[in-house]
């Protein structure tokens, strides 16, 4: 997938580029940035960092509680919803979950758009990074990194190696879960505002 970003700046000539990725698009940006630097002006790393880090379980209960909405035939959302509730409390997240439950003109049921299986089979990889520190690579701009405190997927211990590979990079923390930009929009957008004026603490 960062091949495929790397392309869309090839051919549409662009410089300068922000890239603002969450979760696994957080490791995309952070990748591009190091393979493309010269097209990056600056990145928004949302709760993931340039570390090999395993996935928590609960990636794997959404998978299984979208399949279930899959094979329960549902013609509503609040169908869908009803049956993701058993894994998620949180409407907000819910919600988001369910943003690629779409309609079809083949089938009276609702579908996804992104095919589960596929999903379910990526998730293992999506806990690597392509690159290590040791090769001595790095992206010297802007680097903003959103840690949500209630997440797991940036610990304090990795804070160095965040260092190597973006110098200048700056953290913030967010008093939310992963879903950072569903549980804290406001505030999420105002670290978009800001962050050309952001320091790094890290």
């Amino acid at each position: 997938m960062a091949e495929d970003v790397k392309g869309i700046i090839d051919e549409h000539d662009l410089q300068n580029v922000t890239l603002i990725g969450h979760s696994m698009g957080a490791k995309i940006a952070l990748t591009v940035a190091l393979q493309c630097p010269e097209s990056v002006g600056n990145v928004i790393a949302i709760d993931n960092i340039p570390i090999h880090l395993p996935l928590s379980d609960d990636f794997h209960q959404y998978i299984e509680a979208l399949k279930r909405v899959e094979q329960a035939k549902v013609t509503t959302h609040a169908q869908a919803d009803f049956i993701v509730r058993e894994y998620e409390k949180s409407s907000i997240i819910r919600f988001f979950l369910l943003t690629n439950l779409v309609s079809s003109p083949e089938s009276s049921y609702l579908r996804f758009r992104i095919p589960l299986d596929v999903l379910s089979t990526a998730l293992g990889p999506l806990e690597d990074f392509p690159f290590a520190a040791e090769e001595g690579i790095n992206f010297n701009k802007p680097v903003l990194f959103i840690r949500a405190t209630q997440s797991h997927y940036i610990p304090h211990s990795a804070l160095p190696q965040i260092r190597l590979f973006f110098p200048n990079a700056s953290l913030v923390e967010m008093d939310c879960g992963h879903w950072v930009i569903q549980e804290k929009p406001e505030q999420f957008a105002q670290c978009k505002i800001d962050i050309t004026h952001l320091r790094a603490y890290i």
